[in-house]
């Protein structure tokens, strides 16, 4: 999380708010807000910054109103980060070749994306969601924020895995994915139906305000134990049939870094993700397709399960 990030839920701690709240109550309490029609471009303009007095915020009253929504907590950013002051017109999207003031955009933008949806707020929300779609649409009614701005947010921090994809008005097709850091890779192709044909996952398809989107929930795969040997040999079987000796390290690093990524999950969510950090990756011809891959899954799973961390050793 960056500082500006940790900012914001400090600053909606400090007030006890969990969304729905007032956002304009709060920017109140920061400063004076006025809603006024810019006769430039712009989308609000905070004055005053840093001084002994309380700073004036003006937003652009001609914007759509999810964009003054994000534009009020934009500039509740630029009051709160102590670097930035004086006065700052902002544009929430780039234009400028000033990498500073740019720098400094972002740094409000991520505020304003921390304070209107929460981290820890979107994971309850998740949680108690039973559907991609009713996430989306639950953060959208409780937070007004646009569906850019919900789309880009919500699941960057989710313990889950799961992708979902804005689709071209014209022809259906993917035209921009956000992804969970446990969900796998882009898969191949544009058609959202299938472009993930080679993993296990709930697909939904759904539309809001005409705008299609879809989105791939990928699930756990449970697997039960049926060979006496251990996984070593399991391995060395499988490397011996498919004459994949020499992709060794390869593999054992696939196997590593799924696991670390996932070793918080249940033992199926576990599973369910190494074999699609398998099934992600080329020059294997054999391996994913054998008769003892998930026996060499599972074995292994337990057995860096049963491992102690190293601070504990």
């Amino acid at each position: 999380m960056y500082p500006e990030e940790k900012m914001a839920a400090r600053l909606l701690k400090r007030k006890g708010l969990v969304p729905p709240y007032d956002l304009l109550d709060l920017a109140n309490s920061c400063g004076e807000v006025q809603f006024k029609f810019f006769p430039f471009k712009a989308d609000g303009i905070t004055v005053g910054i840093g001084l002994q007095s309380r700073p004036k915020i003006y937003i652009n009253s001609h914007c759509p109103e999810t964009r003054q929504q994000f534009t009020l907590a934009h500039e509740i950013g630029h009051i709160i980060i102590p670097w930035h002051t004086g006065t700052v017109v902002s544009h929430l999207e780039p234009g400028s070749d000033d990498q500073d003031y740019w720098q400094m955009e972002q740094e409000a933008n991520r505020f304003a994306a921390e304070l209107l949806m929460p981290t820890d707020w979107l994971k309850h929300v998740y949680a108690e969601s039973d559907s991609v779609e009713n996430f989306f649409r639950k953060v959208l009614l409780d937070t007004r924020a646009s569906k850019e701005a919900v789309f880009y947010k919500i699941f960057k921090d989710l313990d889950a895995a799961i992708a979902c994809a804005r689709l071209d008005e014209v022809d259906g097709t993917i035209h921009q994915t956000q992804r969970t850091k446990l969900a796998p890779h882009d898969g191949q192709g544009s058609n959202p139906k299938y472009i993930y044909q080679d993993t296990d996952h709930i697909f939904e398809e759904f539309y809001i305000d005409a705008k299609a989107f879809c989105a791939w929930t990928f699930i756990g795969k449970k697997i039960t134990e049926t060979d006496p040997r251990t996984w070593r040999e399991i391995l060395n079987v499988i490397l011996a049939d498919t004459h994949l000796q020499a992709r060794l390290l390869s593999i054992n690093s696939i196997m590593s870094s799924a696991y670390d990524k996932n070793k918080h999950l249940t033992e199926a969510d576990i599973c369910g993700a190494v074999v699609r950090a398998f099934r992600s990756r080329d020059g294997m011809p054999g391996f994913k397709e054998h008769e003892l891959f998930e026996q060499y899954i599972i074995k292994r799973v337990k057995e860096l399960k049963l491992r102690k961390p190293k601070h504990l050793i």
